[in-house]
């Protein structure tokens, strides 16, 4: 039954027919919402009767129209609230309409020479990943421009951050590098207000990575060492959410993943200021959770990876005086992507990658002043470890080391992994038994 009203069929599509403002509105009308294109199925925009409530915000986070009001559709015609009339028409069943069809015909593209990105589950999905020259955020950007996503990357390293950027348009993706120090609240502002320019006023999904870690005994590691750990893997991740979540909630959608650490259960002695950020995201990613109820499109999910192959420990800060190496076992960073990614497409609150992040989780709940066996084991191996030059790494500023997906730890791991894991499996659950028949007496 055709609304007599505004002249649309239950079940049909319907775009804007006037080619030259074609650019304001790519999508279709269906139903009474207004989508961007098939792949992305969250509304937009809605009709309230015959008015048309459009639901974006510009470069400057500001909205397109006053009070979401874009105009009035009636008789197959919308009119603009400055009294321009388009002229709609029926899209025939066997057509397709990408979100980015029409956009190429806007006047000024951000990117007039990017390639269109090749078809996956995130196609079109504005996505920004911050930490991306290395590690973690490396892997993830590989990852997610395998999925059609349009990619925002961002970090400190400027060279590093465009042989990034170079890797993922290889392919076909669509991205953008934004050099940025999420210790700068200006940087990070300019990050997302960037970000949504380049996604005609949407950010899909934000991805807090970029992270920093300094080791040595507390009160010989410099108060700034501790302030800068905590500036980038805390308050610059608090800083992610602050400027995305406007936008998520302007679209009443949107997903936010953290990456978090099998240290934001256990505490990590001589590394007291990264426990500290690593424990403050868990109440930090909870309290959003709690404020977000009333928005149920809107996802804030963390990842919990165990002890990854990344360049971290060779690039992070050392006060210790000795050579430091990543205790077992340690995972391949790839997991963490592909987990960041399953999350982006199927939101959940936790994911926990590797199994000795799963065994560490438990243990936290199992044995008892876990932190001063984790101590003294630290104390044992640091010891034990050749002597090394005390250095801040790359805490204020980037390395000049190459930036790469892996830290090259793993090939000097062995088969030490299946003996650790089956190690912590035993001494958990020797634990648990003798701690259970202390409670029934």
């Amino acid at each position: 039954m055709i609304d007599q009203a505004t002249g649309m069929k239950p079940g049909e599509r319907y775009c804007v027919e006037n080619v030259e403002r074609a650019h304001q509105f790519p999508g279709f009308f269906q139903d009474g919402k207004y989508y961007l294109g098939p792949e992305l199925l969250t509304a937009v925009g809605w009709l309230e009767g015959t008015k048309f409530l459009y639901d974006s915000l510009d470069a400057q986070g500001e909205p397109v129209f006053p009070d979401r009001v874009a105009g009035t559709i009636e008789g197959m015609k919308l009119v603009l609230i400055d009294g321009t009339a388009l002229q709609l028409s029926k899209i025939p069943a066997s057509a397709t309409l990408a979100p980015t069809d029409n956009l190429e015909q806007a006047p000024e593209p951000a990117h007039p020479a990017a390639p269109t990105p090749g078809k996956g589950p995130l196609r079109g999905k504005v996505v920004v990943i911050t930490g991306a020259s290395s590690g973690i955020g490396r892997a993830a950007a590989h990852a997610f421009a395998c999925t059609g996503a349009r990619l925002v990357l961002a970090a400190r390293d400027e060279q590093a951050l465009f042989d990034v950027l170079d890797e993922c348009t290889d392919c076909g993706t669509d991205a953008v590098a934004i050099v940025t120090d999420v210790t700068r609240s200006d940087q990070v502002q300019a990050l997302a207000t960037q970000a949504a320019e380049f996604g005609h006023g949407r950010i899909d999904i934000w991805v807090n990575n970029a992270g920093v870690g300094a080791v040595g005994n507390f009160e010989q590691t410099p108060l700034q060492a501790h302030e800068q750990v905590i500036q980038t893997d805390l308050i610059g991740y608090l800083r992610g959410a602050y400027v995305a979540l406007p936008y998520f909630k302007a679209q009443r959608s949107g997903i936010l993943i953290n990456t978090l650490s099998l240290g934001s259960w256990i505490a990590q002695p001589y590394a007291a200021a990264y426990s500290a950020s690593k424990f403050g995201l868990r109440g930090l990613t909870e309290a959003l959770r709690g404020e977000l109820t009333e928005f149920p499109g809107i996802h804030v999910c963390d990842i919990y990876p165990a002890v990854m192959d990344t360049p971290g420990f060779r690039d992070g800060g050392n006060y210790t005086g000795h050579a430091l190496t990543p205790p077992g076992p340690i995972y391949d960073p790839q997991q963490v992507a592909k987990a960041m990614v399953a999350s982006a497409i199927s939101p959940r609150a936790h994911t926990t990658v590797g199994t000795a992040a799963r065994l560490a989780h438990l243990a936290s709940y199992l044995v008892p002043r876990l932190a001063l066996v984790t101590g003294w084991l630290t104390r044992r191996a640091l010891n034990r470890s050749p002597s090394a030059q005390i250095t801040a790494g790359n805490l204020f500023e980037p390395t000049s080391d190459r930036r790469s997906v892996e830290g090259g730890w793993k090939s000097s791991n062995g088969n030490m992994t299946l003996w650790v894991v089956a190690a912590a499996v035993g001494v958990i659950a020797g634990l648990a038994a003798t701690r259970s028949p202390r409670r029934r007496r």
